[in-house]
C-alpha cells in the first residue's frame, strides 16, 4: 500500500512545495495543502533532466527569468519569529556575480532571502530596519553545472545551512534577529527589485516548512531519497 502525500512525515508542516510538474503554461502550482501559485515572469523554460525526467525550470539570467507571488497569494510565507526550514535543488551554469535562490525581503528593511555568492558560498540574510544578519558557508561549496540540494533550518537565533544533506562549515554565522515583517512579494530567481542577482540555469523542487526545524537527519533523508532522480 502506498503512503499518501499528507501521511509522509517529511511533508508535515510544509507550506510550499513547488514540484514543477506542469511542463507548460505561465503558472507553477504548489503541491502542499495551501495550493499557492507562482507566476513565471519572462517565461523561464519548462525542463526535464534527460536521464531521469525530473521536472524543473530553466532560467535565463539575461532576461531575467523568475517566479513571483504577491504576499496575499502566499500568506503562510510571512515568517517572523517562527521556526522554519527550506530545501530546494539548484544547478547554476554561472557564478559571475551573485545568484538569488529565493527572495522574500529587502536588505536592512524586512524579511529574508538566500543567494549563492560569486565565490560559491551560500548566504542566508535576515533583515530588520537598518540591520541584517548573515549565515554564510565557505567559498566553493556550490560548483557550477552540478546538481545541488540546498537546505536551511532556523530555530530561534540559530540558522543552519545544509548542502547535500550535510551541515556546512561557516565563514559567518550571526545570531538571527526576527524580521520585523516578511510581508513583501515572494520571488524565486531574482532580488526584490526584479533586476539584481538573477538566477542562471536550473531549479528543481522547492519547499518550505513553518513551525518546523528540519534536523540534519531529515536533510540527509531528502538528499538520499532524491539525489538519483536529480542527476547526482
Amino acid at each position: 500500500m502506498s503512503i499518501g502525500y499528507d501521511n509522509l512525515d517529511i511533508n508535515h508542516n510544509m507550506v510550499l512545495d513547488l514540484r514543477f510538474k506542469e511542463g507548460v503554461g505561465a503558472v507553477a502550482y504548489d503541491a502542499s495543502k495551501n495550493r499557492n501559485q507562482f507566476t513565471l515572469t519572462h517565461a523561464p523554460a519548462w525542463y526535464n533532466i534527460p536521464a531521469t525526467g525530473q521536472p524543473g525550470l530553466n532560467f535565463t539570467a539575461g532576461d531575467p527569468d523568475f517566479l513571483e507571488a504577491a504576499i496575499a497569494d502566499v500568506p503562510d510565507m510571512d515568517f517572523t519569529s517562527e521556526d522554519f526550514s527550506y530545501a530546494g535543488w539548484i544547478n547554476t551554469d554561472s557564478l559571475v556575480g551573485d545568484r538569488m535562490v529565493f527572495c522574500h525581503g529587502l536588505l536592512n528593511t524586512e524579511g529574508f532571502y538566500m543567494l549563492i555568492l560569486a565565490d560559491g558560498s551560500v548566504s542566508f540574510i535576515s533583515n530588520q530596519g537598518a540591520a541584517s544578519q548573515s549565515i554564510i558557508s565557505t567559498a566553493g561549496d556550490v560548483v557550477i553545472n552540478t546538481p545541488t540540494l540546498i537546505g536551511f533550518s532556523r530555530s530561534g537565533t540559530l540558522g543552519q545551512i545544509f548542502i547535500n544533506g550535510r551541515e556546512v562549515v561557516y565563514s559567518t554565522q550571526d545570531n538571527l534577529t526576527d524580521p520585523l515583517t516578511s510581508a513583501r512579494k515572494f520571488l524565486f530567481g531574482i532580488y526584490d527589485d526584479e533586476t539584481t542577482d538573477p538566477w542562471s540555469q536550473y531549479m528543481f523542487r522547492q519547499r518550505f516548512w513553518i513551525n518546523r526545524q528540519l534536523v540534519k537527519e531529515e536533510h540527509e533523508f531528502i538528499y538520499n531519497s532524491e539525489s538519483a532522480r536529480n542527476g547526482v
